[in-house]
């Protein structure tokens, strides 16, 4: 906590995930530099010696595995853009600070205090004859059987790890995507929409029922009303809405998390259409900013056709039960007037299509503006307009004076043009200049977007849209669409760089493939986890996905690096040295694996929806994946390596010549 001091890292929902992850991690580094101590120690060597040792032998070990858990994470500070990137901007760096520290202190400070109080190898008490219950000493003996039997068939064995991963690949493609998930807040919006062009008196009075209604209940702390406009941006995903007449927004504050959830569940099937005319959208907070889940884009040149098609698509998409406030995002049609010039008249008083349409802009639209008035530092422009520009019938524009003669004379509207009554829509949307009509759909509670994505895409396949209008999806899967590849590309560069340390650490190829392709192990129980847990894969996922790999890399590099040292320095064929590896690494493993998957349980158990995720993947992850190391691991390298003992003794001879 000093060092985030330090850099000026503060302490938010990330870095304290952070905190939460490296919390087993932090002693792993320690774990195994003891046990080894020990092991030392009950071979006869002086404590000073076994401390000296014991660190010096895994150093190599423990800095590459930490540098592979810290470094792996940045390349997500540059594949990731916009509020992506700010939310993992720390993340990397508290990881790489805690492990940072952790290395050090395994490494200068531990050697010292186990040669200071540990002074001898632990030894086994006997009671009546018998060894008392050791849960270690159970479970080596259980691993031992275990192993025999696999490394007696390694083909099978491997056999095993590959439907394994394929399998959990399969689990991953249908597990439910969010990336973005929801705010665990005890807040919620609340946005009211009545028809276009309703009067804020009539808004105001459905937004006071609705108020009223909020603040009867005591699970309701307090109420924040904004009506005939929007809040001021309180959540950087929570964009304001444009301010109209016929709209109004809560901000509602509640006594915790749960009461978010449970209000929210009661209130929206009960209060959504409970308004004649008035749709009630209550949102819960999200780190996505799609405006709604569910968008389907119609876009071409012809404005009927595309106003045909949206409405064939908004039919459907409302016989879907789970979606409700089923709309398209041009509005509810506005009165309007149409204004003919009549040409014979016109000409002959000189009014022309440009200077009525000037005239009428000034009087009816935005105004001319002729001054502006200061408040402080807010300006308010003074703007020249009819008074009856806000609220006008077809009347009052037919009598509405025009110059003519250059401006000597004024003569009655309708005497220089037919005006009649019309129904325009209430906004026409285009994107990149091309018209477009969404229609848009909220989900009902505990529904997933991604999944009724996919249903509303199979309901489209069956329709059959105009010559000239093309489809396409917004809301949660354009968003995926754009954050998916930038997690992806993060991912792959995470596996490249631990690729490299790992060939920078072992300085063979065909090690480093093995241990870089075993990282396909945590697959299984990655899906295996968010499965059981019933969570969505998210974001947060796909860093527990990384911290799974650098722990895999770590346990790896421990059963490995001693194989290698064992055909080494004692000259053991390839399968007798993996053999007594993976038996006497099986406890440094276990612990280590342990320590990081106990370490997240508070994750689990907190059901944050940021965070859980995270922790279930780590959790079930690491003990899942653990298994399969174990077994798994050590029979690939049997059969890639057996009988390369000759070859490789040949080949140091030659370099030594």
């Amino acid at each position: 906590m000093g060092l985030f001091y330090a850099f000026g890292i503060e302490l938010n929902t990330v870095t304290l995930a952070a905190l939460i992850v490296t919390l087993g991690m932090i002693v792993d580094n320690s774990i195994v530099i003891i046990d080894s101590y020990l092991e030392m120690l009950g071979e006869g060597m002086s404590r000073w010696h076994a401390s000296i040792e014991s660190t010096t032998h895994f150093i190599k070990s423990i800095f590459s595995a930490t540098l592979a858990i810290s470094i792996t994470f940045f390349p997500f500070l540059f594949t990731l853009t916009g509020m992506l990137n700010e939310f993992v901007l720390s993340f990397p760096w508290a990881i790489s600070i805690v492990l940072g520290t952790s290395l050090l202190v395994a490494t200068l400070l531990v050697p010292f205090m186990q040669f200071w109080f540990i002074r001898k190898p632990m030894a086994v008490k006997k009671t009546e004859g018998k060894k008392p219950f050791n849960f270690l000493e159970l479970l080596q003996k259980q691993y031992d059987w275990l192993f025999d039997k696999c490394f007696a068939h390694p083909k099978i064995t491997v056999t095993v790890g590959v439907v394994s991963i394929v399998v959990g690949a399969v689990m991953l493609t249908g597990l439910p995507q969010r990336i973005l998930p929801v705010a665990d807040r005890n807040q919620f919006a609340v946005e009211i929409y009545l028809p276009t062009g309703t009067d804020v008196d009539i808004t105001a009075q459905v937004a006071d029922s609705m108020e009223h209604i909020l603040r009867q209940d005591p699970r309701v702390v307090s109420v924040a009303s904004f009506k005939g406009c929007a809040s001021p941006r309180f959540q950087t995903s929570y964009a304001p809405q444009i301010p109209g007449t016929n709209y109004a927004q809560f901000i509602v504050n509640t006594t915790g998390v749960e009461a978010t959830e449970a209000l929210l569940d009661e209130y929206t099937p009960k209060y959504t259409d409970y308004f004649p005319g008035a749709r009630v959208r209550f949102k819960q907070l999200c780190y996505s900013d799609a405006a709604y889940p569910i968008e389907v884009r119609l876009s071409g040149e012809d404005l009927e056709v595309l106003k045909h098609d949206a409405q064939a698509v908004l039919e459907e998409l409302k016989q879907i039960p789970e979606l409700i406030l089923v709309q398209t995002d041009f509005n509810e049609p506005l009165p309007a007037v149409a204004v003919n010039l009549k040409e014979d008249e016109a000409t002959r008083l000189g009014v022309t299509n440009l200077g009525l349409e000037s005239t009428l802009a000034m009087r009816y639209g935005d105004g001319l503006a002729i001054a502006n008035v200061w408040e402080g530092d807010y300006r308010i422009p003074v703007v020249l307009k009819s008074t009856k520009a806000d609220r006008a019938f077809s009347a009052d524009v037919e009598d509405e004076l025009i110059p003519v003669a250059g401006g000597l004379e004024n003569v009655p509207l309708r005497q220089v043009a037919d005006v009649e009554p019309a129904w325009e829509e209430g906004q026409i949307v285009r994107r990149n200049g091309i018209y477009t009509v969404s229609v848009q759909a909220e989900l009902e509670r505990g529904m997933n977007a991604m999944q009724m994505t996919v249903r509303v895409q199979e309901v489209m396949k069956d329709m059959q849209l105009s010559d000239g209008v093309t489809l396409s999806y917004g809301g949660e899967q354009e968003k995926t669409d754009e954050d998916m590849p930038q997690l992806m590309s993060g991912l792959m560069l995470a596996s490249v760089i631990i690729f490299f340390i790992l060939l920078a650490h072992f300085r063979k190829i065909s090690i480093a493939l093995l241990i870089f392709g075993s990282l396909t192990l945590c697959l299984f129980g990655t899906a295996f986890g968010i499965l059981i847990q019933g969570v969505d894969f998210s974001i947060t996922s796909i860093l527990g996905v990384v911290s799974l790999m650098g722990i895999i890399v770590r346990n790896g590099i421990i059963m490995i690096d001693y194989a290698e040292e064992l055909r080494a320095a004692e000259h053991l064929s390839a399968s007798d040295a993996i053999y007594h590896s993976a038996r006497r690494r099986m406890r440094p493993i276990f612990l280590t694996s342990a320590a990081a998957s106990m370490s997240v349980i508070p994750m689990i158990l907190g059901r944050s929806s940021l965070l859980m995720p995270m922790g279930t993947v780590i959790c079930y992850g690491t003990l899942i994946t653990m298994v399969f190391l174990l077994t798994v691991l050590p029979c690939m390298y049997l059969l890639i390596f057996r009988g390369t003992s000759e070859r490789r003794e040949k080949w140091d001879a030659l370099e030594k010549q």
